[in-house]
């Protein structure tokens, strides 16, 4: 009954579902190809330096930590032990990798805090100075 039909070639008024479908695909190929793949994650040293030239940043198992936030500095917050060691210090983003810090000397240790996850405190001459880690999300 329906062999003669092909439903992919007719539609009504006799226009032609094929070119309709071929250029629904190329639509869906040039708006998927102009779109932006940038990743989603952490900020980097390089874009932290960027946006903010004086932050005193250090990177700790791949993740930046920032000083300064005056929210940080206001919390009661406990030493516990210590967790790392600045190894290397860099003004150049890109240069960062773990232990790297733009303004903590090398040798400066960093502990953990007792009620957070998310911060350190490292130990300086000067006083400590709290850190907040920098994650997306």
């Amino acid at each position: 009954m329906y062999k003669d039909i092909n439903p992919i070639i007719l539609i009504e008024g006799g226009k032609c579902v094929r070119i309709v479908m071929y250029i629904l695909l190329l639509v869906c190929f040039i708006t998927t190809g102009c779109t932006s793949t940038k990743t989603i994650g952490n900020p980097t040293a390089s874009e932290v330096l960027k946006m903010e030239p004086n932050a005193n940043v250090f990177m700790y198992k791949d993740t930046i930590y920032n000083a300064g936030i005056p929210w940080v500095d206001e919390l009661e917050l406990t030493k516990d032990i210590q967790e790392t060691e600045i190894t290397r210090q860099s003004n150049k983003g890109r240069a960062f990798k773990n232990g790297t810090a733009n303004k903590l000397g090398v040798g400066t240790k960093v502990f953990r805090v007792k009620e957070r996850n998310d911060m350190l405190i490292a130990e300086t001459e000067g006083g400590d100075i709290r850190f907040y880690q920098l994650v997306e999300g």
